[in-house]
């Protein structure tokens, strides 16, 4: 037996006082999840199992499932059919990483082009749309399987237990509601009744991820209090405004009584992390993923960004040897319906560690380096590439800025808006801009516009490094 059909847990979930919470983990989730054709409970145990494998064992694994879905999609979806032929593979002959890797990387374009192509004749369990969040400014709707759903659920419950966050516990999370263009009632159902609903039934308040004005943030901060949760989960952004709040107003930020903040959907940044835990005296957690991939790695007490891999196989390929940096790109095992094989993330790391066996004992391999969006990525006009922390820690240097966007419009020309936090930003400041900009990107001119706003993309997050070229 597993620990999940068991109620070994019970009696220690309502020492807490949240009498629903093992009510939705024991029950009415698995139901849910059941309702849907999804056997929660043994996808569930094979997770908790398939962590404490060895690194061999675990690669083993991953080639079995990734040759059986390589076969599958040759044979029922067109789109492999075109590539394996084109590029001379045949399926049956992929049998070891090397192998694998001969097979032609699929880009965000390429996915939007085919999407057509890419359902499979025999999908080993119902599809749904889901639409890509668009941060890269082309947003998709694609197909997920519901075994792919199930997986990306249970890494994610599997990943909050290693911080002592449990399924059903009570959590606040800030995400893309709020704000939409789309008219009708069925629009206002969905966003005024159903979405608050389904996440009240699975213990979470749910708060806009699109604003963090004043307003808003008191609002978070007085749910918090009355909600008491032991997790937060949103973007960045919005918890290092929202600590940024709370220390102005005086608050003690440690009453909130927080075991763990998730961030996801954003590059977490060092001083992101540090502000949200100084002010919660909490850990903070770094989830990466995508709509197309699912979970691909989750931080862990360790220290480690593990990567999920009974769910995906992740590699980093460098277009030069040389490049300190490479980009991710992930294949996704559950995806049968809509197999996602050797897709470029866009997201660029230094390396992933294969073989590596954390502190604690999991046998999960090591994401190093990630430092978000390839788009965040400045490539002045030598061929130079600057990486987003150089923009971060020139702000961090300047100081008295409460909000900013760096844009690259020409190679050699950028423009700066800034949301001053006081007076202490003024001329000096921005000349000090000007310098840095011209002494260390090559001659590069910067015009510096103070606003009042500075809104987020289209998926909601807030991007602060931008390069339209």
């Amino acid at each position: 037996m597993g620990i999940y059909p068991e109620l070994s847990g019970l009696k220690e979930s309502l020492s807490r006082n949240d009498y629903y919470a093992p009510i939705l983990k024991y029950w009415l989730y698995p139901l849910a999840q059941r309702l849907q054709g999804r056997d929660f409970h043994r996808a569930m145990n094979e997770a908790v199992k398939f962590q404490f494998l060895s690194s061999d064992e675990r690669r083993d694994l991953q080639l079995r499932k990734v040759s059986a879905l390589i076969m599958h999609a040759n044979e029922t979806v067109q789109y492999y059919k075109n590539i394996f032929k084109s590029a001379g593979i045949e399926p049956g002959d992929i049998k070891t990483w090397d192998d694998f890797t001969n097979i032609p990387v699929l880009t965000k374009d390429s996915l939007r082009e085919n999407a057509r192509l890419l359902f499979s004749t025999r999908p080993d369990s119902s599809l749904y749309p889901v639409p890509t969040s668009g941060s890269t400014g082309k947003p998709l709707t694609m197909m997920a399987s519901q075994r792919a759903a199930l997986r990306a659920n249970v890494s994610r419950i599997r990943a909050s237990e290693w911080w002592g966050i449990g399924l059903g516990d009570r959590q606040i999370r800030t995400m893309r509601m709020g704000m939409t263009f789309k008219r009708g009632w069925r629009n206002i159902l969905n966003e005024k009744i159903f979405t608050p609903l389904r996440h009240r039934l699975m213990n979470r308040l749910l708060f806009s991820g699109y604003s963090m004005t004043p307003e808003i943030m008191q609002g978070l901060w007085d749910s918090i209090l009355a909600f008491s949760p032991k997790c937060l989960f949103g973007f960045p952004s919005a918890f290092s405004f929202l600590a940024e709040f709370v220390n102005q107003q005086g608050y003690n930020g440690r009453e909130a009584n927080l075991t763990l903040v998730v961030t996801t959907g954003e590059s977490l940044h060092e001083w992101q992390e540090e502000i949200i835990t100084s002010t919660f005296g909490c850990p903070v957690a770094n989830e990466f993923g995508s709509t197309e991939a699912g979970v691909i790695a989750y931080s862990h007490p360790c220290g480690a960004l593990h990567t999920m891999d009974d769910g995906v196989i992740v590699e980093v390929i460098r277009s030069n040897p040389e490049d300190e940096f490479g980009e991710v790109v992930v294949t996704n095992l559950d995806n049968w319906g809509f197999p996602i094989i050797r897709y470029n993330h866009n997201d660029l790391v230094r390396d992933v560690e294969i073989g590596h066996e954390c502190s604690l004992g999991l046998g999960f391999g090591l994401l190093k380096g990630l430092i978000g969006r390839s788009q965040d990525t400045i490539r002045l006009a030598s061929g130079r590439v600057v990486y987003c922390y150089y923009f971060h820690h020139l702000i961090q240097y300047v100081g008295g800025v409460k909000k900013f966007q760096f844009t690259q419009k020409e190679p050699d020309l950028f423009e700066l808006k800034v949301i001053p936090r006081d007076e202490s930003f003024g001329p000096a400041q921005e000349e000090f801009i000007r310098d840095a900009v011209r002494k260390n990107l090559e001659g590069s001119t910067i015009i510096i516009n103070l606003v009042d706003s500075i809104p987020n993309d289209p998926s909601g997050k807030l991007r602060y490094v931008i390069s339209e070229k």
